[in-house]
C-alpha cells in the first residue's frame, strides 16, 4: 500500500529525503522558501511511498485570488521553481508500475488543492521527465497534458584535467581566456560575500542590456535571501581585474552537480571577456571540489540563440530539456481562460502557447497576441 504525504519547506524531512536519490540544488527546502518569499507560490513537497521505493515531487502551490480578474474563487494551480527542478525517486527506475501509482497520487494531490493546471520545469541532467508515465488509458484519460522538449542544455565535465577540458573548448574561446588571463583577470570565490552590492549591480546592468523579462530581475536583498535559504549550497565566484569587479555569478552545487545560476558583467571589461574566464575558473574550482559537472545551461526560453551559441563554447555535452503541462479540471480551465481571452486546452501541446492560458493578460477577443505580459512567468525559459 502506498503512503501520501506532503511537506512544506519548514521541515526537516524534505531534505532528509531528498539523500535517498539523486538530486540539485534546485529541489531542496531552501531553494523552495527562496522562491515562496519572493511571492512564487507556497512550496510543498509530495511524497508518495510503497516499501523501499518512493517518488517525491517539490513544487509551488499558487492561489488564483490573488490576481484581480480571479478575485473570490478557491482554484489554485502548480508551478515549479524557476531553474531545473521535476519529481525524483528512488529504489525504481522507469517504466517501474509504482511510477503509474505514484502519479496517480501526485494528480489526486494536486486536485484536492483545487488545482487547475500544473507545470514544471524538469532537470535535464536527470532525465525525471522519465520519471512521468505516458497518458494512457487507465492513467487518468481526464488528465490533458503533455511533456515538451523545448531545446538543449551545456554542462562541462569536471572530472578530467584541465587540458582534456580545453581540447573541448572552441578554439575563439581558448584564445579569448588565454587574453584575459594575460590582461590580469583572476578568479576567486567570496567567501564573505563583499561583492554582493557589486554583483547586483551588475547583474542588474546585464539584464538591461539584454533586455531580459521582469521576472529575470532580482535585487541585493534577493540574492541575500538566496544566500540564507541555500546557505553552503551556494557560492559567489568573483573574476576581479586590478580596476575592479569585472565578472560575478551564483553558483549552486548540489550533489556534484555546480549550476551557473545567474552571472553579470561590469560593461567596462566586455572587452576582456570576463564571463569566458569566470566559466573556466569556475570549472577549475568546481573540479578541485570533487564535483562531476558543471551545468551551463541552454539559451532564453530554450533556443538555440545567442546566449546558448555562446554556452557550446565550452563543451560538447548537450542535454535535453524538457517541461511539463498538464490541465488537471478541464472545466474551470476553460472558464479562466474565456476570462482573459487565453487559449483553450486544444493548445496545450503547443510549445508556442502560454501555459495555463488563463495565466495570459496580454490577449485580444479572438485570442490573438496582443501587448501585454503574463500574469505567471513564462514557463519555456531554461
Amino acid at each position: 500500500m502506498e503512503r501520501i504525504e506532503v511537506l512544506g519547506a519548514g521541515a526537516g524531512a524534505w531534505d532528509e529525503l531528498l539523500e535517498r536519490c539523486r538530486h540539485d540544488a534546485y529541489h531542496t527546502a531552501g531553494f523552495h522558501r527562496f522562491a515562496g518569499g519572493s511571492g512564487e507560490g507556497e512550496p510543498r513537497l509530495v511524497v508518495v511511498r510503497d516499501g523501499d521505493r518512493g517518488l517525491a515531487w517539490p513544487y509551488l502551490l499558487r492561489r488564483l485570488a490573488v490576481e484581480p480578474v480571479f478575485a473570490g474563487t478557491d482554484a489554485t494551480d502548480v508551478t515549479s521553481v524557476y531553474g531545473y527542478p521535476g519529481p525524483v525517486a528512488w529504489g525504481c527506475t522507469p517504466g517501474d508500475p509504482f511510477l503509474d501509482v505514484a502519479w496517480r497520487a501526485v494528480v489526486g494531490t494536486w486536485r484536492d488543492d483545487g488545482a487547475v493546471a500544473a507545470f514544471t520545469r524538469f532537470n535535464p541532467l536527470l532525465r525525471n521527465e522519465s520519471l512521468v508515465p505516458e497518458a494512457r488509458p487507465g492513467m487518468g484519460s481526464d488528465v490533458v497534458g503533455t511533456i515538451l522538449q523545448c531545446g538543449p542544455t551545456v554542462s562541462v565535465d569536471c572530472t578530467v584535467d584541465d587540458e582534456t577540458a580545453n581540447a573541448g573548448y572552441a578554439r575563439a574561446l581558448r584564445q579569448h581566456i588565454a587574453a584575459a588571463r594575460r590582461a590580469g583577470l583572476t578568479t576567486v570565490e567570496d567567501t564573505s560575500w563583499d561583492a554582493l552590492p557589486e554583483f547586483a549591480r551588475m547583474y542588474e546592468r546585464t539584464m538591461v542590456r539584454n533586455a531580459a523579462a521582469d521576472y529575470y530581475f532580482f535585487t541585493r536583498d534577493d540574492f541575500e535571501r538566496l544566500r540564507h535559504g541555500l546557505g553552503p549550497q551556494v557560492h559567489l565566484l568573483t573574476t576581479r581585474h586590478a580596476n575592479g569587479v569585472a565578472a560575478a555569478g551564483l553558483f549552486t552545487e548540489c550533489d556534484g552537480i555546480v549550476q551557473a545560476h545567474l552571472v553579470g558583467t561590469d560593461e567596462a571589461f566586455l572587452r576582456l571577456s570576463p564571463a569566458k574566464l569566470l566559466f573556466d575558473d569556475a570549472r577549475r574550482w568546481a573540479r578541485q571540489r570533487g564535483d562531476r559537472l558543471l551545468h551551463l545551461g541552454g539559451g532564453r526560453g530554450g533556443r538555440e540563440d545567442s546566449l546558448f551559441f555562446f554556452k557550446r563554447e565550452f563543451s560538447p555535452r548537450r542535454h535535453e530539456f524538457h517541461t511539463g503541462r498538464w490541465i488537471l479540471d478541464r472545466a474551470r480551465y476553460a472558464q479562466f481562460s474565456r476570462a482573459v481571452g487565453g487559449h483553450s486546452e486544444d493548445r496545450v501541446a503547443d510549445g508556442a502557447a502560454f501555459f495555463p492560458g488563463y495565466r495570459w493578460s496580454g490577449r485580444t477577443a479572438d485570442g490573438s497576441a496582443a501587448a501585454g505580459k503574463p500574469i505567471g512567468e513564462a514557463v519555456l525559459s531554461g
